[in-house]
């Protein structure tokens, strides 16, 4: 300790000076400082890792920083797989945990796409960390997996990776491995062998019929595409499409009448195929044929878009032919969607029916409020004082019971009727007069009180 003397004379201790005393430290005192903090918190041990890393980094020692990293990703693991393993156990976990789970894998990630770790590091994380994929109870899976991707570089990772993979076979796991010796080890035998194995769903046969296509072998693809269609289960889309557009850009018209009775056989893409086939014959001149699927692909609709279906409709058709179906498409779309027939009631003029409707709501159609504003906003002009009312019943509706959240959507209704008042009505006397009324009958709700008190 250094000491030096008063103007009186006196000795005065300067006190204890860290950096000082860490300065004087000689070799074997700093390694056995370092240590008791290695020992006392774990946290030092990974600190110091990444000091000597930032001076390899900077020192441009290549293998110096493989071994660093190498230690780094067993320790940024130690640390995640803690978390993960009780998550397993459990099956979950507090999200504080989760969060710190993940930074962890993220380390994990930063450091393999910086480089530079070995393949026996690599090897060795695989293992480790199969322990606890394998599980399948964290919720960590899909995140382990981006990270068994990311950290494969070499046809022996890759093959490792595969290796581990095929010890819990599943159907999954299967179509990750054809996935890898696809796209990752390039090896088509392999992958024909298994893809050969497992054609069941619609998306195998699409793989298959991908890989063909991408060797340049058409013709394989489309037997495969024709295959798929036929037994194929589940999602058949993009076949039905590639085969489609196929045979569409030959003109070849037979074949493109069976792709579509094929789907409508199958009950799969009906309507995208009879839509595809509308536009097929709409481009060849053939109003007929056209005609034909555009009415059938109408009456397969299952749900929604009768609007647009209706406007496709009207503007296909000849004038004859639409004014033949068009009453009973304005009935069915009456029927099935209220918010599409009112739209198509805004075309028509019919603002009474729409005004009538939206007063008058059917059955069941409650749940259609929020879409009703919208054409209460289009007849406001034509009906003021009408949709005044609308306007302040659908605001009453939420104030008795109500909390902030629904107080605040009836300010929004009150100050529709407020503006209409004044500017449409032009009577503002009436306005204040009802507002003030309403303010009265719920003067024991200040909430309410006060989302309205700008109005």
């Amino acid at each position: 300790m250094s000491s030096h003397k008063s103007e009186q004379g006196e000795e005065k201790s300067e006190g204890f000076c860290l950096d000082e005393e860490l300065k004087s430290l000689g070799v074997d005192d700093l390694y056995n400082l370092v240590q008791n903090l290695i020992s006392k918190n774990s946290e030092v041990h990974r600190l110091v890792l990444e000091w000597f890393k930032e001076k390899a980094e900077a020192s441009s020692v290549a293998e110096e920083v493989t071994t660093l990293n190498d230690e780094l990703l067993m320790e940024y693991w130690e640390k995640a797989e803690k978390i993960i393993s009780e998550f397993n156990e459990y099956g979950g976990g507090p999200e504080d945990e989760e969060e710190e789970a993940y930074q962890w894998l993220n380390e994990i990630s930063e450091l393999i796409r910086k480089g530079n770790i070995s393949s026996d590091a690599k090897r060795g994380f695989l293992d480790d960390a199969f322990v606890e994929y394998d599980i399948g109870n964290s919720g960590f899976e899909d995140e382990l997996m981006h990270i068994f991707f990311e950290i494969c570089d070499t046809k022996e990772e890759w093959e490792y990776l595969v290796e581990k993979l095929a010890k819990r076979p599943s159907d999954w796991r299967k179509n990750v491995i054809m996935n890898i010796q696809k796209n990752y080890l390039c090896n088509e035998r392999a992958y024909l062998e298994m893809r050969m194995e497992n054609l069941h769903h619609g998306m195998d046969y699409w793989d298959l019929v991908e890989f063909y296509v991408n060797k340049g072998d058409l013709q394989k693809a489309l037997e495969t595409a024709e295959q798929g269609i036929l037994k194929g289960e589940g999602r058949l889309t993009d076949m039905f499409q590639f085969l489609f557009e196929h045979f569409a850009a030959k003109r070849d018209t037979p074949n493109v009448e069976r792709i579509v009775r094929v789907a409508l056989t199958r009950k799969s893409e009906e309507k995208n195929m009879l839509d595809r086939l509308f536009e097929y014959y709409k481009a060849e001149g053939n109003y007929e044929k056209a005609k034909e699927a555009l009415q059938k692909a109408y009456k397969i609709m299952r749900y929604g878009n009768y609007y647009a279906e209706y406007k496709k409709m009207k503007a296909f058709l000849r004038t004859a032919d639409w004014k033949q179906v068009e009453p009973e498409i304005f009935k069915d779309v009456q029927e099935k969607d209220i918010c599409d027939y009112l739209r198509i009631c805004m075309d028509k003029n019919m603002k009474e029916a729409v005004l009538h409707t939206i007063l008058n709501p059917p059955e069941m159609q409650w749940g259609m409020r929020n879409e009703f504003d919208k054409f209460a906003a289009k007849l406001e002009e034509d009906f003021p004082e009408k949709i005044t009312g609308y306007y302040w019943q659908s605001a009453y509706r939420n104030i008795p019971g109500g909390n902030r959240k629904t107080y605040r959507i009836a300010a929004g209704y009150l100050a529709k009727v407020k503006r209409i008042y004044i500017n449409l009505l032009k009577d503002e006397l009436v306005w204040k007069k009802r507002f003030s009324e309403l303010k009265v009958e719920f003067k024991k709700r200040p909430a309410f009180l006060d989302e309205v008190r700008k109005l």
